[in-house]
């Protein structure tokens, strides 16, 4: 890591059949994944899902209930963290408050038995890698959250691990300096090539960070694509829901064309349809962001009561009543936007492509 950021070949992980029990509680369930070398990958899911599950046990420190993990062609299934030489960073920086950064940093160089002179030259080139240059005689009471963030970032990188665990490292912090770590994060993964695994609950977090984002529910993976696709085509209806908003409208699908519950009748682009669509129940799911407003009469157009008007500035948010009782949302730019009453009738209209058609109905 001499003179800044030394690149190195991420390792490459398979996950095969994964499944992790406490007592009843099946917290992942036959999960399989691979990760190429060099990727970013966010596991995003709510409260119980089971991401934290799957990173610990890639980490070592939860043995799986049955299942493999590979790390680089090696059966890691049931090796200790030690034996993984695995990077690891907490959401709760877990420095140790009686050593100096530069101490905190070397610490895992000395676990490995290196000298004290390598453990200070090797930690002050990790430190300048996260821009700490400078910092390393400073206690960590006399960082700031981001600095402290940064030095756990150091000592996870300082033995040069080609594979990165990271466990919502930065919701203790607030939303600027989130975003700042954000990218700080992005560029040392740029910087370092080394394979990331990113656990988060922040939707926006895991589009913005990740080369590709796993959603997790009950242990299981939902949909694991690239962030554009994940949010254009989500494979289902709880993807369709957990990443950003989305218009959830029941219907019935004949095969051809939808009715919805209020009568009015769409024939979207087949390109619409997200897997298989049997005749029956469906969902029509639209984005709040592609809705434009017209009369309420417009063709097309789906008619709607106008129930609050929210002006954020550049955008406003129009929340709205279809006559069945759905709900639907549209956000609008506020240029141009004429003047609405809550209580109004209008139309609410949208390019064929912005449709997306699951056979299913949304719970």
């Amino acid at each position: 890591m001499a003179n800044g950021a030394q690149t190195t070949a991420g390792a490459e992980i398979t996950v095969r059949g994964l499944e992790k029990k406490f007592g009843q509680l099946k917290a992942v369930d036959d999960l399989s994944l691979d990760i190429p070398s060099g990727e970013f990958l966010a596991l995003l899911g709510p409260s119980g899902s089971g991401k934290s599950t799957v990173l610990m046990m890639l980490a070592g420190f939860e043995v799986p209930t049955a299942g493999a993990i590979t790390i680089d062609g090696r059966d890691c299934t049931r090796l200790t963290p030690q034996k993984r030489n695995i990077g690891m960073v907490f959401q709760h920086y877990s420095l140790f408050p009686h050593l100096s950064v530069i101490d905190n940093v070397a610490f895992p160089l000395k676990m490995r038995g290196a000298s004290r002179a390598d453990r200070r030259r090797r930690a002050a080139e990790a430190l300048e890698v996260v821009r700490l240059e400078g910092y390393g005689d400073r206690m960590p009471s006399q960082l700031s959250g981001g600095q402290r963030q940064r030095v756990a970032l150091a000592r996870a990188i300082v033995y040069q691990p080609r594979l990165l665990l990271m466990d919502e490292p930065l919701s203790a912090l607030d939303k600027n300096l989130r975003e700042e770590m954000q990218l700080e994060i992005k560029r040392l993964h740029s910087e370092l090539g080394v394979t990331v695994v990113f656990v988060t609950h922040d939707q926006g977090e895991a589009l913005t960070m990740a080369d590709r984002v796993a959603i997790l529910r009950g242990g299981r993976i939902q949909q694991i694509s690239a962030a554009r696709e994940l949010y254009e085509r989500p494979a289902n209806l709880f993807s369709a829901g957990f990443i950003g908003e989305m218009n959830m409208i029941p219907a019935q699908w004949d095969g051809s064309g939808l009715m919805l519950a209020q009568g009015d009748r769409l024939a979207p682009p087949e390109a619409a349809l997200i897997g298989a669509v049997p005749s029956g129940v469906a969902t029509l799911a639209i984005r709040p962001e592609r809705l434009r407003v017209s009369a309420p009469d417009a063709p097309g157009a789906l008619a709607a009561t106008l129930e609050e008007v929210v002006y954020a500035g550049a955008g406003t948010l129009l929340i709205a009543r279809l006559a069945d009782g759905t709900e639907i949302r549209a956000r609008v730019p506020s240029a141009g936007l004429p003047r609405l009453a809550e209580g109004e009738r209008i139309g609410l209209t949208f390019d064929p492509d912005a449709l997306l058609v699951y056979g299913e109905a949304a719970a």
